[in-house]
Order: C-alpha cells, then sequence, then structure tokens
C-alpha cells in the first residue's frame, strides 16, 4: 500500500472539478501515481497522473490529479 500525503488545499491551480483538477507545486513536491488528500477535507484520496511544465515559473510544476474512487477517468 502506498503512503498518502496531506496537501494544503490552496495549492489547487485554475480550474478543478469533483473528480479532477490541478496542483501547482515547487518541482520535486509529487511525482505520478502520488497519493493524497486534501487538509481539513476528510478522507477522499487523489492521485497525481501527470506533470507538467509551468512556463510562468521554471521551478514549479502543474500537477494534474483525479480522485481514486468512483471516478471512471482514473486509469
Amino acid at each position: 500500500m502506498r503512503d498518502t500525503v496531506s496537501l494544503d488545499p490552496k495549492c489547487r491551480y485554475g480550474k478543478t472539478e469533483e473528480r479532477w483538477g490541478n496542483l501547482l507545486l515547487p518541482e520535486g513536491a509529487a511525482e505520478v501515481d502520488t497519493r493524497f488528500t486534501f487538509e481539513g477535507e476528510g478522507d477522499t484520496a487523489y492521485r497525481v497522473s501527470r506533470v507538467n511544465a509551468f512556463p510562468q515559473d521554471a521551478g514549479k510544476r502543474l500537477y494534474y490529479y483525479l480522485r481514486t474512487e468512483g471516478n471512471p477517468n482514473n486509469s
């Protein structure tokens, strides 16, 4: 079983939905398959599925995530 980290919900970036969204974090803060929850928002778990460059700041990355349960797009 993988460890699950807790992230500040303020790291959400741009458009987000119930099942997916983006995080803006420093480079190396997460990687594909990092599992996390948002602090203070219950036990709903998410998984990072893509890591993209963030052109506005070379030291940051845009991490695309999906909810791990009840999400038909979580492949």
